[in-house]
């Protein structure tokens, strides 16, 4: 056990070492690799070939990789001039305006080159192109003038490295030409060269990459005689180093492996010494040499880590310090050392002493599936302070730093939320937030395996799987609420089958000055927009409804979600929408054939648009069953609204979103079936079929738009069922809008398989809530009855068949029927053939054993042996419901059941610094992203608070506190989650400070749990009648 006393918050900025010739330099062998490491990796053809032949070295945060088998022929002075100055100020925009709309373009063809590339239009080749930028329209290049050869003024485009002026707008051409040397020139180079060391021991390698790391550090920034080299000039917080704030950690990653790999074959390389003295003329020796890049890029890059001014993705900073931490191997009297790097890792900026706070109970993080990669940066982290703790195991103060390889959470990543966001096993990932985009491919990918259906609770995320191979398919429902590099998707549907993305997410910004009316937008997500109000969502996370995988070929899972917030703490309160819900099912047919049917549940509002695109194809789509009548003009924000202006809505606010980029409208009324056909530009004629089944007057809407950053390029093709709320309200109408929106969704090769879809006559019996629905899919050998309620309790009838719960589909093959499927209810039925399961009473807990996973529950449980495996629901009386997988099952007494759980619950930790009644005030140097409680004015709002509901407890018998919030931000707002010092915490009861400070005491230790004694335990239910 380790003890924490915090006695003051670390100091982060150090003062950086004054470079003195002559000292020894601290690198003497290889440290971030293990000769077992290095013999595979010299044995991969893959980092072999990578190494030495390169890529396509792409203008990236993870840089590429140069070809070191050719450009190890170039001069050293080559490598030394192709870059600039850091002098120069550098830009990822000629005119240094990312996030200005319309940005700064190219003199000639003005912003339309950002219709070649959203971000990155020029055309950059070091190699081929020194000094110069090409215009990716008109092909001209700038600047005018030869800058390489010292040429300031020619011609009517010059640039001498302050920028061309033209009437007050200023071109950076050297700036944004001086990044991408960097980026995919110097970088890139030094990556490959040591790779291409390590693999082969030819020396030649070596001392290029040496050359390299000579120019970097003779050109890095730092807190001292260099502060007006940062990125952006001043050496401020988030200034960033040679590249930008995120970009300069991988870029110190990177030198430091090579360094790492070609320190060794530096010493005797007279050559080498010979340019290094060329350039800096007061190194005299090859250790100096070394002295030099250690000092003045490796001790730079720490106390820029240190001081904040790199400040990356959570996990890869962390990555970073442990990485220069373990190469250096320096617990020295020279400053900043590994010692340094070790404090600011766990007490610093890196809080790995609470590094669990990262990370919702399944591994997952608080970004998109992109995003979200950068975490496991944490799991390197853990990998290099475990060989550091090894290498250095008589360096101080090793108990104050733990080993952290082994917390729950980091292994669950790896384990449960990795593998989890793959589909069609591992082509794909499930794209939530800023990630991916919306081509299909041609070819389809898969692999040769296949993944269970699952669920990851922590993240929101609902995947149902069938087959192996190229017959694999699944539908993911979303349910999460993600903090940063976010969309406001809530309860989104993505769908893969054939080797494809089948409904692609609308993907990554194509710019960011267009990214909140475009891709972060509800409307532009395969869900339901509640009176086309665009504001924030919530970020809490919704609950799964219903859950039956893997039976028969037939499997549901049901979610629900608050899709707007319902209190107002920055005054964007949304329409209060009381049932926000989703079912869908996924139906094997046979091996190859297969379909999903999709429910969405919506009450509130007055106006519910349920927004359907595909992914790009350039075939036109094929609308059977709605007679649709083109609009004259403007967007689908209204006939007189232009494409891509500004307008005032009906309460005159003013708005800027999809709906003013959606153009060539058309509409009419749905038919009892309507049909969108999207037919795919594939080899193999792919096509998705969208079967609206309307339950009410619906009207279809199409439309047309794509990214407004190039409003021809990728454009899309919209489906929008549309319903609103009579004017003239009879007898027995609701006040508020009640929806149902029901659709088939039929993807085929060819030819389609499904014959027939209808609606089948059915009468609520009992009180129903929503209307039952039943369906009829005919395949050719035979039939499916879908039947559906809108809960577990609520009962319909049609004809022979009747259903009491949520769902039951009924199989009939050559006139018999041959399965019975009843989902999240009690009775299905047809004819003399019937399933019927008792729906199961709540149980409750009445132990908890954090460390084993084990609760023990006191109740009515069903039989033992239904629930290992399965999902249980634990009801906190919080914010949400949560759902566990049960790994274990065994009876305890007359009346106990133990569950073994596939977490401890752990959702948030902390360090009491200080009490109140009722609340606890948590570390400075403790920081908890997924925390939402708000003060407003003189009330706290609960409305979007995480942590509601959780356990709080310390290990101590008896110490088991509920909790109410805890202070954060209830929005998505990426730069707000590295704050720290915020987190305090609100207790549900008024507990006295002094009890507080007597169960937990001053720097004591804590955990919130998402469950605990007391909480409620609910139980899936269902059942199969399989008739051979």
């Amino acid at each position: 056990m380790f003890h924490l006393i915090i006695h003051s918050v670390i100091i982060l900025s150090l003062a950086l070492a004054t470079l003195a010739f002559g000292d020894a330099p601290v690198k003497t062998q290889r440290t971030l690799l293990t000769s077992e490491k290095i013999a595979e990796l010299k044995g991969s053809s893959g980092f072999v070939n990578l190494a030495m032949k390169g890529d396509s070295r792409p203008f990236t945060a993870g840089v590429g990789n140069a070809p070191a088998e050719r450009w190890v022929e170039k001069s050293d002075d080559w490598f030394w001039q192709m870059m600039p100055s850091t002098e120069i100020l550098r830009c990822t925009t000629v005119g240094n305006d990312n996030f200005r709309t319309p940005k700064t373009g190219c003199p000639v063809h003005a912003e339309k080159i950002y219709e070649a590339n959203a971000f990155y239009p020029w055309i950059v080749d070091v190699e081929t192109m020194p000094y110069k930028l090409k215009c990716p329209i008109g092909g001209e290049t700038y600047p005018s003038n030869d800058f390489v050869s010292g040429d300031m003024t020619t011609g009517p485009y010059a640039d001498d490295g302050r920028g061309y002026n033209r009437a007050g707008q200023k071109f950076h051409f050297i700036g944004l030409y001086a990044h991408y040397a960097y980026n995919t020139m110097l970088q890139p180079a030094i990556k490959s060269f040591g790779h291409a060391y390590l693999a082969t021991s030819d020396r030649r390698y070596a001392h290029k990459a040496a050359v390299c790391l000579l120019k970097e550090a003779f050109e890095y920034p730092n807190s001292t005689d260099r502060k007006d080299r940062t990125y952006l000039p001043g050496y401020n917080h988030g200034s960033g180093m040679i590249t930008d704030v995120v970009w300069s950690c991988g870029a110190l990653v990177a030198s430091a492996t090579c360094y790492d790999e070609i320190s060794e074959a530096m010493d005797g390389d007279a050559e080498l010494l010979a340019f290094a003295q060329k350039h800096v003329p007061e190194i005299k020796t090859i250790d100096d040499v070394k002295v030099y890049i250690e000092d003045r890029l490796f001790r730079a890059g720490i106390q820029a880590l240190l001081d904040g001014r790199i400040l990356p993705n959570t996990g890869w900073a962390e990555e970073a310090m442990a990485t220069l931490s373990l190469m250096m191997n320096d617990f020295g009297e020279k400053k900043p050392n590994s010692q340094d790097c070790l404090e600011w890792l766990y007490y610093g900026g890196g809080r790995l002493i609470t590094v669990g706070n990262q990370f919702y109970k399944d591994g997952s993080s608080y970004e998109s599936t992109s995003y979200n990669s950068a975490r496991s940066g944490f799991i390197r982290c853990a990998a290099a302070l475990k060989r550091l703790r090894t290498l250095s195991p008589n360096a101080p103060g090793w108990e104050r730093y733990p080993d952290i390889s082994e917390n729950e959470k980091l292994l669950a990543y790896s384990n449960a939320y990795a593998p989890a966001i793959r589909a069609l096993d591992g082509p794909f990932t499930i794209c939530v937030g800023d990630v991916g985009g919306t081509d299909v491919s041609r070819k389809p990918f898969y692999g040769l395996g296949g993944r269970p259906s699952e669920f990851i609770d922590g993240y929101g995320l609902g995947v149902l799987r069938s087959s192996r191979g190229k017959d694999q398919r699944d539908a993911t429902l979303f349910y999460g609420g993600l903090r940063g590099h976010a969309h406001y998707d809530p309860l989104m549907l993505g769908l893969h089958g054939f080797g494809r993305d089948l409904l692609p997410n609308i993907g990554y910004p194509q710019s960011w000055n267009f990214a909140p009316a475009w891709e972060w937008s509800l409307f532009t997500h395969n869900t339901v927009v509640v009176d086309r109000d665009e504001k924030p969502c919530s970020t809490v996370i919704g609950s799964i409804t219903a859950w039956s995988p893997g039976e028969n070929g037939v499997q549901v899972m049901e979610a629900s979600k608050r899709p707007y917030r319902i209190n107002q703490p920055r005054g964007e309160k949304g329409p209060n929408v009381t049932d926000y819900r989703r079912m869908v099912a996924l139906v094997d047919i046979d091996q190859e054939h297969w379909y999903a049917v999709d429910v969405f549940r919506v009450t509130g509002g007055n106006d519910h648009l349920q927004s359907w695109h595909g992914g790009y194809t350039q075939n036109s789509v094929t609308v059977e069953g709605a007679e649709l009548v083109r609009q004259a003009k403007g967007t689908l924000a209204g006939e007189d609204v232009e494409y891509g202006k500004h307008y005032k809505d009906a309460s005159g606010v003013d708005r800027w979103d999809p709906y003013c980029f959606l153009r060539d409208v058309a509409r009419g009324p749905m038919q009892p079936l309507t049909s969108v056909d999207i037919p795919y530009a594939t080899d193999d004629n792919l096509h998705l079929r969208l079967n609206f089944v309307p339950m009410d007057d619906t009207e279809l809407i199409t439309a047309r738009g794509g990214a407004p950053i190039a409003p021809d390029k990728n454009v899309l093709q919209w489906a929008i069922p549309h319903r609103v709320l009579p004017f003239s309200r009879g007898a027995g109408v609701p006040p508020v809008l009640q929806s149902q929106f029901v659709t088939v969704l039929e993807p085929y090769l060819n030819q389609r398989f499904i014959s027939g879809i209808k609606r089948l006559p059915v009468q609520a019996v009992g009180k129903s809530y929503y209307a039952p629905i039943a369906l009829e899919v005919t395949v050719p050998s035979g039939r499916d009855i879908i039947l559906a309620n809108g809960s577990e309790r609520a009962s319909l009838k049609c004809g022979e068949f009747s259903l009491t719960g949520k769902f039951g589909l009924i199989r009939e093959r050559g006139g018999k029927v041959t399965l019975l499927r009843l989902v999240a209810g009690s009775k299905l039925s047809a004819g003399k053939l019937q399933v019927t399961v008792p729906l199961p009473q709540h149980a409750k807990i009445i132990k908890v054993d954090r460390e084993k996973r084990v609760v023990t529950l006191e109740g009515k449980l069903p039989p033992p042996d239904t629930l290992k495996g399965n999902r249980i629901v634990i009801n906190n009386f919080g914010e949400r419901m949560s759902s566990y997988s049960v790994e274990a099952c065994s009876k305890v007494g007359e009346t106990g059941t133990l569950l073994t759980l596939d977490s401890s619950g752990n959702i948030g930790e902390g360090i009491a610094v200080d009490f109140r009644d009722g609340f606890i005030k948590n570390g400075p140097e403790v920081n908890m992203p997924f925390a939402g409680l708000v003060k407003v004015g003189d009330r706290f709002d609960y409305g979007d608070c995480f942590y509601n509901g959780g356990h709080l407890e310390n290990g101590k018998p008896g110490v088991d506190y509920k909790v109410h919030g805890v202070m954060g931000f209830p929005y998505q707002a990426w730069g707000n989650l590295h704050i720290a010092g915020i987190n305090d915490v609100v207790l549900r009861d008024e507990v006295p400070a002094q009890k507080l400070r007597d169960d937990i005491g001053v720097n004591g230790r804590w955990t919130i749990y998402e469950y605990g004694v007391g909480d409620e335990v609910w139980f899936d239910c269902g059942a199969s009648l399989k008739v051979e």
